[in-house]
């Protein structure tokens, strides 16, 4: 079994699965906060966030629901329920 978390090496090599797959990476500054964003674009899509994880976390909902990709009512009551049932779990570890 693998157990991958957020750390520098996985974000290495989010940036290279994100240019073996065709992207070209850029930096932009957003806004008078100077909020740093990358961006990856393929000519036809362009992605933004704040790590190449966070941008391949937006191509995978892409890929999975296309262009329609906003959440359903049930989408939105599965996360919900989750969120209300975790900090209730904390809660009761208190």
């Amino acid at each position: 079994m693998i157990k991958l978390s957020t750390a520098d090496t996985v974000e290495t090599t989010a940036f290279a699965v994100l240019r073996e797959r065709g992207f070209d990476l850029r930096v932009v500054d957003m806004g008078a906060d100077k909020t740093r964003l990358i961006v990856a674009s393929d000519g036809k899509h362009e992605f933004r966030g704040h790590s190449a994880l966070e941008i391949l976390g937006l191509l995978a909902v892409y890929q999975a629901r296309g262009e329609d990709w906003h959440p359903t009512e049930e989408d939105m009551h599965h996360r919900t329920k989750f969120w209300d049932a975790s900090y209730n779990d904390t809660d009761r570890d208190s």
